[in-house]
């Protein structure tokens, strides 16, 4: 490498703040540093370039603890360019506004990829390492951040507790699938006026991970008379306890989370938070067709229909709709609003009863 024109700059040794007025020359791959009382040869391979950048001062850093600083940016950038100094296909990429937005849509198409594919192929590793006991520990300490606060006790006599308890028992006793459960019955702070209170969760049914199914008395005030139709209801719960589903959106959220705290940081609240996850995530609509399905598993297995959960819809259209105002036809955008979750429409899951009970 031949020698190149010389470059300006000022010289910080390091050890002290004074800086000395230089001149810079490259040479046979020798970067040469002159000035008064100052003469350093450096290997070019011992330097630390500077990225470009559209403004600030250029820094290249020494081995040995100095550096070099030019303030005319262009001067610097022409004067690599002329002593054959080049950029590496990064620096390059990040100067063009079309390299950019490629790295952009890559990034998006990677995201989207990962949280579609590659958030639920690690869950499922997660929860293949995770015993069922782990289930019952966040179940339980959900249930304890939710007592006194969103769940108070039962009104319903504890005769009719222990009744639909056996009922449950006997039903799951004949489930072709049968899933360890515990059967609890709440109520929940009531708001609004008292001329039109309501309480906060209404007519409503959940499933905690490891079984721990709550059910709300207002939804059996709903179902009164239609003991069949709160089989289906448990059934369905029964089936995001057996699937791990609670679980399974704990773990996803966390990844998220870590996800997210590496990318932007703070780690401090992935995984403090669980109860607030699971109380506040919802179940993906996939998880609700599933549990729709073991739900329908769970009534034939006790000779009934899945036609009769289109009662719960037809109850809780009617209990929804303002009043004076015509009910719904069946399977027209019923507010269903069960497990704390979010299900898929109504008018498909109502469809998806109705085939099954023809079938």
């Amino acid at each position: 490498m031949t020698s190149h024109q010389a470059l300006s700059a000022e010289y910080f040794d390091g050890v002290s703040a004074r800086a000395r007025r230089v001149q810079l020359h490259v040479a046979d791959r020798t970067l040469r540093v002159e000035g008064e009382g100052l003469s350093l040869q450096l290997p070019l391979a011992e330097v630390r370039w500077p990225e470009r950048t559209r403004h600030g001062a250029r820094v290249a850093h020494f081995s040995n603890g100095g550096s070099v600083q030019a303030l005319d940016a262009a001067a610097w950038d022409a004067w690599l360019r002329d002593a054959g100094i080049n950029e590496s296909a990064v620096v390059k990429a990040q100067q063009s506004w079309r390299s950019t937005l490629v790295a952009v849509l890559l990034l998006l198409v990677v995201s989207a990829a990962g949280f579609q594919w590659g958030v639920p192929w690690l869950t499922r590793g997660v929860l293949a390492a995770l015993p069922l006991a782990a289930d019952r520990t966040v179940g339980d300490a959900v249930l304890r951040s939710f007592d006194g606060a969103l769940l108070l006790p039962s009104t319903v006599p504890a005769a009719r507790q222990q009744a639909l308890r056996e009922a449950l028992a006997r039903a799951v006793a004949r489930d072709p699938n049968p899933v360890a459960h515990e059967l609890r019955f709440h109520t929940s702070p009531k708001l609004g006026t008292a001329a039109d209170a309501r309480t906060q969760l209404g007519a409503n049914a959940f499933a905690l991970p490891g079984g721990t199914v709550v059910v709300t008395d207002e939804m059996l005030e709903l179902l009164q008379g239609r003991d069949d139709v709160l089989i289906g209801v448990l059934g369905h719960e029964l089936g995001h306890a057996r699937r791990r589903h609670g679980m399974r959106m704990l773990v996803q959220a966390s990844l998220i989370g870590a996800a997210a705290s590496i990318a932007w940081g703070d780690f401090s609240s992935v995984l403090a938070a669980a109860p607030a996850l699971l109380g506040q995530s919802a179940y993906s609509r996939d998880f609700e067709r599933e549990a729709d399905d073991d739900a329908i598993v769970f009534l034939r297995a006790n000779g009934l229909s899945p036609a009769v959960m289109l009662e719960l819809f037809a109850r809780l259209g009617e209990k929804r709709a303002p009043k004076n105002a015509e009910p719904p036809a069946q399977g027209k955008g019923f507010d269903l609003g069960i497990a704390l979750a979010s299900h898929p429409a109504d008018a498909e899951r109502v469809q998806r009863f109705l085939d099954a009970a023809a079938h």
